[in-house]
């Protein structure tokens, strides 16, 4: 496994160097000879103003539910809608005061308006969005 990284790397480095307008790139990895490549320049990663959010897999955005199968129902109880800082819960709306990223999760605290506040430990898997508050753990799934 730690020959994993280095072959990795020096495979992301070839794989650059079938690239047009080349320069040259020194790809280093501890413990390893530095490999000399020919890799294209890379443009610094600008936020376009005219481009609207962008919703990705990693996004909060979107609607959820505990069962898969109820996501097409509005009603169902195991429903969340997150848009931005906004968490729509079936019973209460609330919003995130505070987030807090941690090794694994995103901390997350929430002001409820019929509710008491939350704290939540918030984790993203493919399609799929674990909560836990105190010593309960909830699995949503994605609706599409």
């Amino acid at each position: 496994m730690t020959y994993l990284k280095p072959a990795l790397a020096l495979a992301a480095a070839l794989t650059l160097a079938a690239c047009d307008d080349m320069s040259t790139t020194t790809v280093t990895v501890p413990g390893e000879a530095p490999v000399v490549v020919d890799a294209p320049e890379m443009a610094a990663a600008v936020p376009d103003a005219t481009s609207g959010p962008m919703e990705g897999a990693d996004t909060l955005n979107g609607t959820w539910n505990l069962v898969a199968s109820q996501c097409g129902d509005p009603a169902s109880q195991g429903r969340l809608v997150v848009s931005g800082n906004r968490f729509t819960f079936p019973t209460t709306e609330c919003t995130a005061t505070s987030a807090e990223v941690q090794t694994n999760y995103t901390s997350v605290s929430l002001g409820c308006s019929s509710a008491p506040n939350r704290q939540l430990n918030i984790s993203l898997r493919a399609g799929q969005m674990r909560v836990t508050e105190n010593s309960t753990t909830l699995t949503y799934f994605r609706c599409m």
